[in-house]
Formats: C-alpha cells, structure tokens, sequence
C-alpha cells in the first residue's frame, strides 16, 4: 500500500476516533472541580449500571484486597477515593473505545505487554522520589502503547507487515511506512481525549531516554522504566535497553537496584490479579509471563564489578534460574560442575585476564556467552561466544543458548 494512502488511513481514524464513554468523561469532569464532592462522584458513577457493577466487582476482588464486601458505590468511593476512581473509569474507558475500534488483529500480545507495564510502574510508584500515585502509574503503564493500537485497527494490513520486523526496528518501520511511530499517535489520541499531559506524555516520550530520565515528567520515567521491566518479564525490546540506559532512568527516579529487583518479584502475582480486571473489561485475560524456553539452570556471571553482577544475577533469577558465585566455580568447589552457563563481562577484565578465561573456559563442559553493552570490545579470544546484553529477558537468553557449539 502506498505510504500516502497509509497516512490517509490514519489520519481518517485520528479524526474520528471514538470518545472516551460519556461517564468517563462526566467522572473526569466532575473531579476537574475543585467544589466536587464524593456525593457528586458517586451521582454520576451511580447513573451508569454497568461501570457501577465492574467498580464493585473490581473493588471486592484481590485487586484491593478490601477485608469486608463492599456493596454500595459509596462505600468503594470512600475507599478508592477520587484518584482511585478516576483511574478506573480511564482503565475501562480505555479498554471500551479501543474495542470499538474493532481491530481485525491479534491484539493478546498488546494487551499482555500492556498489563506487564501496568503492573511494573504500580509496583515502583511506592518508592520513586516525586510522590506517583500506584493507580495512576497502573493508568499510564496500561494505555503507554495505546497507538499501536490504533495503528492495528487503521491499517491492518501494513502493520501486519511491520510486526514481521524485530521489535527494535519497528519504531523506526513505523515511520518509514505510516509517517506516524505509535507514541506519536498515543500522545494524539490521549490529547484527543483530554486527559492530564502527564499521561500524554508518557506515552509519547517513554522511548526517549534522555526526555525520561530528564527529571521533568517523572510519570514518563517511571512509565519508561515499566516498559523496560514488562521486556524483561516477557517478550521483545522495542529499543535496545542498555545498562546505562535502566541506571539512568533508576537514578533519575531515586530508585535503588533493589527496588527494580522487588518489582519483578511482584510483577507476576500483579499480572494475575489485573487478569481480572481486564476480563471485567471486555479484553480478556492476557498471556502474563512469555514462557521460557530455557530449561532452569545454575549460571555464573564472572565480572569484578559487583552492580552488574547484581543486576545479571536479578534478571537470571527473576527468569527462574539460580547463580552460582564465581570464586567457588573458580576453586571447583561442591556443586560447580553443575553449572548450565557461564556469563562473562568483559569491560571488568584485563586482556590478559580474559585469554586465560578463555582458554579455561573452553576445556569445562559448559555453555558460555559474553555480557555486552554498546561500547563493548569483545577480545578475540572470545569473539566466537554469543552476546547477551546486560538488560535481557528469557527470549533473548534463549537466543543465546541456541548459538552453543555443538
């Protein structure tokens, strides 16, 4: 199809795109004034039968967790509190206009991306240095990628054909076949529906690196973080996320090693508990975790810098494989000829260092790859061994295990 008749395609759709539902816009407008009351909230979220059932079905699930049963719309206001049902209403708001869309693609991959986002950026609201509400995190997690949407339902066709591509080139197939990226359309689509810019914001900047980790839009960067998480917990990186890349967006956030660890040990049991809410919505439940296809096994990551080994030993152990400590591995001790792969960082090495590991490592019975970030200088000694950034997911280490010599 032509690119002209693309851009045509989507800018018919951009213009009549449908509107947020009417109670989700009454809801966002009472809560605009200043004068409004939890009387006034509960009028307007009590005129809709539907949305009141899901907010009550939703508020007595384990989402919530609320220890005696809510029954009245009163009550759950009083609980949720504005904000609370506000991102409600945008949550099922969101997920209704995009069904009417009535996009002829799969869409369970989006919406289980989306849903690992969400749960990523709920998890770090609590401990960023600019106070973020969890449920307005949870929000922008959610609707991030909402162009892609929008794209899929527009011009079915090409988009079909830019999926085909790696997920790292699509941003830029995007453009070159639609003249739009997704975040682009995203940011038009959540303007269109005058929601807060922080939210169109995030999800036109939470692939620009240097706008999120700028310390302006601090929903863009926790935003930026979720998506980096949500690719590690499962799937495709859209952009290649480096090292520097997550220590800068962590940094500008206030946010601790520990604190990104801790979020992927929550983000499955979040994951489990928005599968309800997404069934409540009309999309049903999404794929969480991508199965992964490595078997579990016990790695070594060998590096004398302790926060990579750190971070490495997170993501092997969050993709449900243990690690061994390098200097027991090294002195053959009890349990080091069980070990299934062997990670080495060469920016923490010497050359000399890295030949005799080299050498060593070739005789042991184990497969063996090679940390890397942009700059890195792999030594000719090692230039054979498959790669593996710093930030990976099981997809990616799976790729790795399949370049092993035979």
């Amino acid at each position: 199809m032509p690119t002209d008749l693309v851009k045509a395609r989507i800018m018919t759709v951009m213009r009549n795109l449908p509107p947020l539902p009417a109670v989700t816009r009454q809801l966002l407008e009472v809560m605009r004034n200043e004068d409004s009351s939890a009387d006034d909230v509960t009028k307007v979220l009590s005129g809709d039968g539907m949305l009141a059932g899901k907010v009550l079905k939703l508020v007595n699930s384990s989402f919530y967790g609320v220890p005696t049963e809510v029954t009245t719309i009163s009550r759950a206001v009083v609980i949720l509190g504005f904000t609370g049902i506000r991102n409600l209403a945008l949550g099922f708001g969101t997920v209704e206009a995009l069904s009417g869309m009535g996009s002829k693609s799969d869409m369970t991959g989006y919406w289980s991306h989306a849903m690992a986002t969400a749960a990523a950026a709920q998890a770090l609201a609590p401990f960023v240095n600019r106070r973020t509400d969890p449920e307005e995190a949870f929000i922008a997690g959610l609707m991030h990628d909402i162009g892609a949407y929008v794209l899929a339902s527009s011009v079915p066709e090409s988009y079909a054909e830019i999926l085909k591509f790696p997920a790292s080139e699509r941003l830029q197939k995007e453009l070159d076949e639609t003249g739009f990226t997704h975040a682009k359309i995203g940011q038009g689509l959540l303007k269109f529906w005058e929601l807060p810019d922080a939210f169109s914001n995030a999800a036109r900047f939470h692939h620009d690196i240097d706008i999120a980790a700028g310390g302006d839009q601090p929903l863009t960067n926790l935003v930026a973080l979720a998506d980096i998480l949500a690719c590690i917990h499962g799937g495709d990186f859209e952009t290649d996320a480096s090292e520097t890349d997550l220590t800068r967006l962590r940094s500008a956030a206030g946010l601790k090693p520990e604190h990104i660890c801790s979020a992927l040990d929550t983000m499955e049991q979040k994951i489990e508990d928005m599968a309800e809410f997404m069934k409540i919505s009309g999309a049903g439940a999404a794929q969480s975790k991508v199965e992964n296809s490595v078997p579990a096994m016990t790695c070594v990551v060998v590096t004398t810098d302790e926060a990579r080994k750190n971070l490495v030993s997170c993501l092997l152990n969050h993709l449900g494989h243990e690690t061994y400590p390098m200097e027991s591995y090294f002195n053959q001790e009890p349990g080091s000829s069980d070990i299934g792969l062997v990670l080495v960082d060469p920016q923490s090495l010497n050359r000399d260092q890295l030949d005799r590991l080299a050498v060593y490592l070739g005789d042991q019975p184990t497969n063996m790859g090679v940390l890397v970030e942009k700059e890195t200088t792999i030594p000719d000694s090692m230039t054979s061994w498959p790669t593996l950034n710093f930030v990976f997911g099981g997809k990616q280490l799976a790729s790795i295990m399949k370049l092993q010599p035979a």
